[in-house]
């Protein structure tokens, strides 16, 4: 009978093999963030999804329906994009509620959700007067900002724009809400579905 060696041979392993391993490892944790982030992003941007969080945060009405353009759940943090039915949607509304214990970075939320700017940043939307009303949302009476103007997106021609803005504390949640309504009548149609939000718990 053939003797059986007692002990295994040790093979040292060389630095190209730890390379080789290292980049191996790199590539996949690379290649499964990348499928993550794009499952992400189109999950974000179904429109189902994005109208049950918006409606999840908040009740509205838009005149002609609405189409959900962006949902997100981040941390506890709901945030949701939704716009008038069409190709050139003449009102865009987004809402947001953020859990109280993430108060502390209201702040960084509120520089995040200014960046995304309902489509309109400061070349696009001219402010003309800005002021501040006392309005009901989700019954509490709230200072509003109101932001009278012209809105120029490419393409098109010139519109009377206006923009709504305000945030309202009810027990554990904060909610945001920002509103554009552009073209004809546009501070009726934002007055209207500025009274038409509702907060849900």
């Amino acid at each position: 009978m053939k003797e059986i060696p007692s002990k295994i041979p040790q093979y040292r392993v060389t630095i190209w093999e730890t390379g080789a391993i290292l980049l191996g490892a790199i590539a996949l944790v690379g290649v499964g963030l990348t499928g993550l982030a794009m499952k992400f992003l189109s999950n974000a941007a179904t429109p189902q999804r994005a109208e049950a969080i918006a409606r999840n945060i908040m009740s509205y009405s838009l005149p002609g329906g609405s189409q959900g353009l962006l949902g997100l759940n981040i941390a506890g943090a709901k945030v949701a994009l939704v716009a008038s039915e069409g190709n050139e949607p003449d009102i865009q509304l987004l809402v947001a509620r953020i859990p109280i214990e993430q108060e502390t970075r209201k702040r960084q939320i509120e520089r995040v959700l200014d960046a995304i700017s309902l489509g309109a940043d400061e070349e696009e939307f001219k402010v003309r007067k800005t002021r501040e009303e006392q309005r009901s949302l989700c019954g509490e009476s709230i200072p509003v900002t109101i932001k009278d103007g012209q809105l120029k997106v490419a393409g098109s021609p010139v519109k009377p724009a206006v923009t709504y803005r305000a945030t309202v504390k009810l027990e554990d949640s904060r909610y945001l809400v920002n509103l554009l309504t552009s073209g004809q009548n546009a501070e009726q149609k934002a007055a209207e579905v500025f009274a038409s939000l509702e907060c849900q718990q």
